[in-house]
């Protein structure tokens, strides 16, 4: 699963959560019993969001002898009695969350036993909860059931982990159970279904209905099984050659299935390459739905993305999603074939997938492009840091969802980096071959990992999992370096503190300078104090560590100077170099003294305007925002010449937001240029810099560009109108949010409660139902946060808008809003 890392951590009214929740030592669930085989017939019921189902279970108990069973059933309504091996048994009892059979008999581990269960599965009716990952866990979701929303297609498709598939079908709903399945899917003939494995036969009926048959046999964990249906194109990937790769898509998007998904076939060859394994599953599919309440999920052989993949042709040149369908194919390897015997052990899965991302993006754009996924990581595992340090494999939490951090993936990845570094290319990839190739079709935890690479190395790596997989926290460390001729003395100190209280087995690397050409060295830390003298057969002229910024800590370099960040950026020996550097020497000394005034580091901002990479280009464009100093005109002009001629859309549109309030009437005929540009986000870009200046067809251009699926000019439109006070533009504001979804709505309802708090207060009726209906209904718990804030920003004047937000107040269930509500409250 991609973790969905919310946008959302400063909320409008300043909320805050209480996280301090008692943690426990969360032992893997027994097995009672092994799930052999499950098979399910589903028909949706969609005018009351339910699903008609019968699932039979083949079990056998595990181990010891069993006189009882126990499935987690969230939400169901029992219809009849359960069979067991085809007898009718009565002796059950259903709590709302667990059916609980008695057998009335002993069974042993030679016994088979097959359970069949009728019911209703009534996913609206269950007490939602969510984290920062997963948004909501009540399993199976109805989109557009009845067609009210015109702007939004019928769907529906599950979400099973954690452990919400217990929310549609009857289960034992935990990591280290594997099933195989056979899904009996009942729709109406213009539907397209998806689920795990192959399509193995589709049923014509009488009544105008379609039953589907799935197959998966190859056994996987029960969070890992899916169905979806809707109106959907199957584009099947024509370099596909030993089984299917297909990709179903909204039919509008069809004709943009190659620029959307095209790489697949790619990555799945890079990766059996890397890792020594086939990819062992009989086809793989991806589908984007609507409403999603993840980032993504790799449920085996069919991964669901959320509506934000779907692009075309002028959105996708401003970047695919490559980063994602990347880590989700990983799963299929890491968590799929190989899965974590608990959630405790979740970076065993998700740890490997955020790496993915660094493999591919090295693979396929470089190390540069790689080391921006890989710092971008770094930072918001660094970020989290600083409220939280958790040890990865954590056998004590309060709840499973807590696994799902930045812990969990971006320093997961870190990590796996850090050991590739300790024990070098040959023998990782050998590691996690030998890993998966022993481990393959079952559960693993940290221990299996270990062993591996300790199998492969020949080497005790004990010391390296406690250090980095089961103690919390990362390294600190300052150095101060002396050049003499030849000789580099090197003084570290691991800085301790009441939480960092043992010292680190570290090997850090040495980057020196001679003569202008660059060699490699390394140090290896064991102590708080240390002192390394390093010699080379020339002169020595500088020394960095970590200049590639691998390493997953901090290092600060005592006593370094401004001369020496400006001459590190010159040096050029990594992103990682120039962009520390940049933000460095761009941080402000004192307040209101702009860095750029300084006539070397303005210098340095303009030379990274011409740099090879993208982001440097971007980061010196982004310092350069309203610039006004000496050498306005050069900085003026070399912006200019981003806008007129960076590759990048995302540059050429940063550009013009740099210079939409330099009053120079020349730049408007970039502006307008823009508004031709292939890329969305430039022509988002240009009108927003005409919008700024005001300009004398302003209004015209709204209506031009007011009717474009896009969030950026939506967005950028809905910015203008958010100034007005014309009552007309109402349905427009509520039609295009319906379209919306997700972050995309967190982000415009500012804008729409900005444009409703200047109507006069009936106008702003029509607004109170529409967000009403938000609050109270939408999966995602932010977006239903987002309707309730403009409610509040209404209501000191709307005495309707207060009463129904009193009334959102007091229907919301999920805990995290019920802690926010109270400080409305206040």
């Amino acid at each position: 699963m991609l973790n969905l890392r919310l946008l959302i951590l400063t909320l409008f009214f300043g909320f805050s959560i209480n996280t301090n929740a008692q943690k426990t030592i969360q032992a893997s669930a027994p097995l009672n019993f092994k799930i052999v085989h499950t098979k399910l017939e589903l028909k949706p019921l969609w005018q009351s969001s339910q699903m008609k189902s019968k699932a039979t279970l083949t079990l056998v108990p595990y181990f010891y002898d069993q006189d009882s069973l126990i499935l987690d059933a969230k939400g169901f309504t029992m219809e009849g009695s359960i069979k067991i091996n085809n007898a009718m048994h009565t002796a059950y009892t259903y709590d709302n969350e667990h059916i609980k059979i008695g057998f009335g008999k002993t069974y042993g581990s030679k016994d088979t036993l097959k359970i069949e269960i009728n019911y209703l599965a009534n996913p609206n009716s269950i007490k939602v909860k969510g984290s920062n990952a997963i948004l909501s866990d009540k399993g199976l979701y109805f989109i557009n059931p009845t067609n009210e929303n015109p702007t939004m297609p019928r769907q529906f498709w599950t979400q099973g982990e954690t452990q919400a598939n217990s929310c549609w079908f009857p289960t034992i709903d935990s990591p280290n159970q594997k099933h195989s399945q056979d899904v009996y899917l009942t729709v109406e003939n213009n539907l397209t279904t998806l689920s795990n494995g192959l399509l193995v036969k589709q049923t014509s009926n009488t009544d105008g209905t379609r039953t589907d048959h799935w197959q998966q046999k190859e056994a996987h964990s029960i969070y890992l099984t899916m169905v979806a249906a809707g109106t959907f194109s199957k584009v099947i990937d024509p370099a596909s050659k030993e089984f299917e790769i297909s990709y179903y898509l909204e039919p509008k998007y069809a004709p943009y299935a190659k620029g959307i998904f095209g790489r697949t076939p790619e990555m799945i060859s890079f990766f059996e390459n890397t890792l020594g394994v086939k990819y062992q599953w009989s086809k793989y599919a991806q589908i984007p739905v609507r409403k999603y309440v993840s980032g993504a999920m790799e449920n085996t052989t069919a991964t669901i993305h959320g509506k934000n993949l779907l692009k075309n042709n002028n959105q996708l040149l401003d970047g695919n999603d490559d980063g994602v369908i990347a880590h989700e194919l990983f799963h299929h390897w890491f968590g799929n074939l190989v899965t974590c015997e608990s959630w405790s052990n979740l970076p065993l899965n998700e740890s490997f997938a955020n790496y993915s991302e660094y493999l591919w993006a090295a693979h396929k754009n470089g190390k540069d492009e790689a080391d921006f996924v890989y710092l971008t990581a770094l930072n918001e595992y660094l970020n989290e840091s600083a409220e939280k340090k958790e040890p990865l494999i954590r056998y004590a939490y309060a709840d499973k969802e807590d696994m799902f951090d930045a812990h969990s993936y971006q320093k997961g990845g870190r990590v796996l980096h850090m050991l590739r570094l300790e024990v070098g290319d040959k023998a990782f990839f050998k590691a996690l071959n030998f890993y998966l190739e022993k481990n393959k079709w079952q559960n693993a935890e940290v221990d299996h990992l270990r062993q591996a690479f300790e199998h492969v190395t020949g080497r005790d790596m004990r010391w390296f999992f406690n250090q980095w997989f089961l103690r919390p926290g990362h390294p600190s460390i300052e150095f101060e370096s002396k050049i003499k001729d030849n000789l580099v003395q090197i003084n570290t100190t691991q800085i301790l503190d009441s939480l960092q209280t043992e010292l680190y087995n570290l090997t850090i690397p040495v980057t020196l300078i001679q003569n202008g050409k660059k060699i490699q060295r390394s140090i290896r830390i064991t102590e708080q104090n240390q002192s390394f003298e390093l010699k080379s057969d020339g002169k020595i002229e500088r020394i960095y560590l970590n200049a590639d910024g691998y390493f997953l800590g901090s290092i600060f370099e005592i006593g370094k100077t401004k001369a020496s960040y400006l001459t590190q950026f010159a040096d050029s020996l990594s992103y990682f170099s120039k962009i520390f550097a940049l933000e460095f020497l761009l941080m402000p000394e004192k307040e209101g003294v702009n860095p750029l005034q300084d006539p070397e580091i303005r210098a340095m901002v303009m030379s990274a305007l011409k740099d090879p990479f993208w982001r440097i280009r971007q980061f010196a464009v982004q310092k350069l925002f309203d610039y006004d100093g000496e050498d306005f005109l050069n900085v003026e002009k070399a912006l200019q010449q981003i806008i007129k001629n960076d590759p990048k859309s995302n540059l050429r549109a940063d550009g013009m937001l740099a210079v939409k309030n330099f009053m120079n009437p020349q730049n408007e005929l970039l502006f307008r240029n823009a508004l031709k540009d292939t890329s969305y986000l430039v022509r988002a870009a240009g009108l927003e810099a005409l919008f700024t200046n005001n300009v004398s067809d302003v209004k015209d251009l709204a209506l031009n560009f007011e009717n474009i699926d896009d969030i950026n000019i939506f967005s950028a439109v809905a910015n203008y109108y958010s100034s007005s006070s014309d009552p007309s533009k109402m349905n427009w504001y509520m039609n295009h949010i319906k379209a919306l979804e997700g972050i995309e709505v967190y982000q415009v309802l500012a804008l729409f409660g900005s444009y409703l708090s200047l109507l006069k207060i009936e106008e702003q009726k029509p607004a109170l139902p529409f967000l009403q209906d938000m609050a109270t209904n939408s999966n995602e718990w932010f977006v239903r946060l987002s309707a309730a804030q403009v409610l509040n920003i209404l209501k000191d004047e709307n005495v309707e808008a207060k009463q129904i937000l009193q009334d959102v107040i007091k229907q919301e269930t999920n805990p995290r809003l019920i802690q926010m509500y109270e400080q409305i409250k206040e």
